[in-house]
């Protein structure tokens, strides 16, 4: 089977079957380098808050067929960098709010509860990778260097930065 594809650029492309075709993996993910050191839990994606904002974070736990799943006791909300941000935990541990502290950085904050409804403990953990970025400019700073003498010479004259007003067409 031959497909032919017309691009805007009105040049014939051919489609080779089989070539790029999508499969459905059927077999385990393979970590990547990056998360080869996680056992448990996974990085879910990066959010970004700048200086001054906070986000409600909310946490479901399921099993492995995405059905919603219990833990025994509330989860337990940790941060790695507290510098950066701060953590304040519902009550009830499923909820959290994250606000950003000031200072701009990286942190990672994982929530880690007992999968385990027995006598047992099997820890289950979530990571999200929050980034805290600088807001709006709202202030200009003007920093000049240290005075030095001007070159022997004459001094050039420099012309003015501003523009001359021009008279309205008539």
């Amino acid at each position: 089977m031959k497909v032919v594809v017309y691009c805007p650029c009105r040049r014939r492309v051919r489609l080779v079957p089989g070539v790029l075709s999508v499969r459905e993996q059927t077999g385990k993910a393979a970590p990547t380098p990056e998360h080869a050191g996680l056992r448990e839990g996974r990085k879910l994606l990066v959010f970004k808050l700048t200086y001054s904002q906070e986000a409600t974070l909310s946490v479901a736990f399921l099993d492995g067929k995405g059905n919603p799943a219990e833990t025994d006791g509330p989860p337990e909300w940790l941060v790695s960098n507290p510098n950066v941000l701060a953590l304040e935990p519902a009550a009830d541990g499923l909820s959290c709010v994250c606000s950003a502290v000031g200072p701009l950085g990286q942190a990672t904050v994982s929530v880690k509860a007992d999968a385990d409804l027995g006598a047992g403990r099997k820890e289950v953990v979530g990571l999200l990778d929050v980034t805290v970025t600088a807001g709006t400019a709202v202030t200009v700073v003007i920093t000049p260097s240290a005075p030095v003498e001007q070159p022997d010479g004459p001094t050039p004259v420099r012309k003015s930065s501003r523009r001359k007003k021009t008279p309205p067409h008539q």
